[in-house]
């Protein structure tokens, strides 16, 4: 009798199990699968043993015990080429659309094994071989072949959907299953079919499912793709869960990203005391997953006074909660909102921030507005009002400042308030603005508003898209596409789109000044004026921000800052606009201290372009 490669098998897999068992896992269902696949093909070799031994000692036997352990061991090859065809569906449907149809998988392969365990089977054996043939035999090779089959079939027609590495373990798995049968088939001396179930298992585990390569070795916390996998199942079981994200970079971190390891371990350890958490790295933070949200709030207290002594942290919060991770779709857009924390609250002080109602509703809204923007962009409702200038040296309207209106599905006008900060944050800003400058060029060239006596009309720089390297090319290709003159437009900049990156900006402002378009210093006077913009930055005209001209009236102070300003400006050949001009009054001031612009709802609001040429034109 041989039966070592049968019993050495039969150990790989028992090691195999002692091993799995004995590191923590993320408790997925594909695990479970898994677990089910590793104890039918334990189950399977055993029987395998067992047959031979009965075969061995047939004289000694019942022969109806020797034939059930026979077909029981046959039968068993059916059910472990079966629980392949599962393990491979798992990236394929949800847990319980999973477990229906292994549940059907199930009752096919129990029927199947009914057929067999009533098919004749015939027992040779000699003291060269020992082995089965006979209908049974035959009717499970056919069984187990088409589970094969169908799990190759499956693998090839959901290629993309199935993860690489499954799809590359369970291949290879068939492949070699496939080879040893047709061996034994050909010489039945060779029992090395149950020995490639080993094989299989072993690939599997080593490929896929080893629980050590979802762990990070230095701190022993789970890793990144873990992670990925872990949430996936969360949010397809829609399971209620809270999130605690642990920042843990160091201030005095000379490259980016780089972690403390103390903390790291120190906030590992203070996590593994708690059961029923699961504990991930994630590049500069900790994420810490749990059903029971009190632990969750309990823990992070006693991370932020443990850890926090080790080294004062670089971000605003060290701790993060999100008491109902469920509200989200997936872990994606929840890293979306941390991030959105982050940025939105980075003012506070505390240490600890509880993600509460008000916040997810400010997340949703925000989401929601970028939606809007990228449908606007998408179905062309962005429009273009434009607000007149009056010149008190010509007497007339001979400029207008671009202003951008984005049209909701309704016919009501989104906010800039609301929509403008939101594109900044999330980058629309510069298709925005592009298309503004776009519009804009269209109207100077399908429109009389030259004729009407228009010089030039302004038209909004984003801080974005100040930093941009290829601004100036972007804009001139543009404006080459309509052939209009440039000098038709003005760009107006802030001064705080000349604090970043400011080498970029002039380069840019040089190179367009070059090709005939000018510059406008907007917003002069809100926040902290820096006086040095003027000398530095290569603009033609300065605009008074709203506030600067609202002080004008009420405070001494600003009137003569105002007076100064206006000095200055005329000193330096500048032209100055005041903006937000609203009364009869406010206009003699202005005309007084000798403004050059008036711009403000004393002459008009901003308006759609056909009003704006109606009303220039009267």
């Amino acid at each position: 009798m041989n039966i070592q490669i049968q019993s050495f098998g039969l150990i790989i897999l028992a090691l195999l199990y002692i091993f799995y068992k004995s590191n923590k896992t993320l408790q997925l269902y594909s695990e479970k699968v898994f677990r089910r696949t590793l104890y039918i093909s334990i189950i399977s070799l055993a029987l395998d043993i067992l047959s031979l031994i009965s075969i061995e000692f047939i004289g000694q036997l019942p022969e109806l015990l020797v034939i059930a352990v026979c077909k029981l061991y046959i039968m068993s090859l059916i059910w472990e080429a079966a629980s392949a065809l599962s393990y491979v569906m798992t990236d394929l449907y949800s847990e319980k659309k999973h477990i229906h149809i292994t549940r059907l998988l199930m009752v096919l392969v129990l029927i199947q094994s009914f057929v067999v365990a009533f098919l004749p089977i015939s027992i040779y054996k000699s003291e060269e071989a020992v082995y089965t043939y006979g209908l049974s035999v035959m009717f499970v090779y056919a069984f187990a072949i088409l589970h094969i089959i169908g799990t190759v079939v499956v693998i090839f027609a959901c290629w993309k959907k199935i993860n690489k590495r499954r799809r590359f373990a369970v291949g290879l798995w068939m492949f070699i299953w496939i080879a040893a049968a047709a061996i034994q088939y050909l010489d039945n001396s060779l029992l090395i079919v149950g020995f490639a179930s080993v094989v299989g298992m072993l690939i599997l585990f080593v490929v896929m499912e080893n629980p050590e390569s979802n762990l990070d070795r230095r701190t022993g916390c789970f890793n990144s793709y873990a992670l990925s996998e872990f949430s996936q199942q969360l949010f397809e079981k829609k399971t209620k869960f809270g999130l605690l994200e642990i920042c843990l970079k160091d201030e005095d971190s000379k490259e980016n990203g780089d972690l403390s390891e103390n903390k790291i371990k120190k906030a590992a350890s203070l996590a593994a005391k708690h059961k029923d958490l699961f504990v991930f790295r994630n590049v500069n933070d900790l994420i810490i997953i749990s059903e029971n949200t009190e632990i969750l709030r309990q823990l992070s207290f006693q991370m932020i006074s443990e850890i926090e002594p080790l080294g004062v942290l670089s971000t605003s919060h060290t701790a993060v909660l999100v008491e109902h991770g469920e509200c989200f779709s997936q872990m994606g857009e929840l890293f979306q909102f941390l991030a959105f924390i982050n940025s939105s609250y980075a003012e506070t002080s505390d240490k600890m921030f509880i993600a509460d109602e008000n916040a997810i509703n400010r997340y949703r809204e925000r989401s929601l507005v970028e939606q809007e923007i990228s449908d606007a962009l998408a179905e062309d409702r962005v429009e273009v009002f434009l607000q007149p200038i009056y010149s008190n040296t010509e007497c007339h309207f001979t400029s207008a400042e671009a202003l951008v209106r984005i049209r909701k599905t309704d016919g009501s006008l989104l906010s800039p308030g609301l929509f403008i900060p939101i594109a900044e944050n999330s980058g629309q800003i510069v298709r925005i603005g592009e298309r503004v400058f776009e519009k804009v060029c269209q109207f100077l060239k399908n429109t009389n508003a030259v004729s009407l006596g228009i010089h030039y009309v302004e038209v909004n720089l984003s801080v974005v898209q100040c930093e941009m390297e290829d601004l100036a090319d972007r804009l001139i290709s543009i404006i080459e596409k309509y052939g209009i003159d440039p000098s038709l437009i003005n760009l107006e900049i802030t001064e705080s789109a000349s604090v970043t990156s400011r080498t970029v900006l002039l380069r840019n402002m040089e190179k367009l000044i070059d090709y005939g378009f000018t510059f406008s210093l907007d917003d002069f006077g809100k926040g902290q004026s820096n006086l040095m913009y003027v000398v530095e930055m290569p603009v033609s005209i300065i605009k008074l921000d709203y506030d600067m001209s609202k002080a004008f009236f009420s405070s001494p102070k600003a009137k003569q800052v105002v007076r100064a300003v206006v000095a200055m400006a005329h000193g330096m050949d500048l032209k100055l606009v005041a903006e937000g001009i609203e009364t009869e009054e406010e206009i003699d001031g202005m005309n007084r201290e000798c403004i050059d612009y008036i711009q403000g709802f004393y002459y008009s609001k901003p308006l759609p372009m056909p009003e704006f040429l109606s009303f220039i034109s009267k």
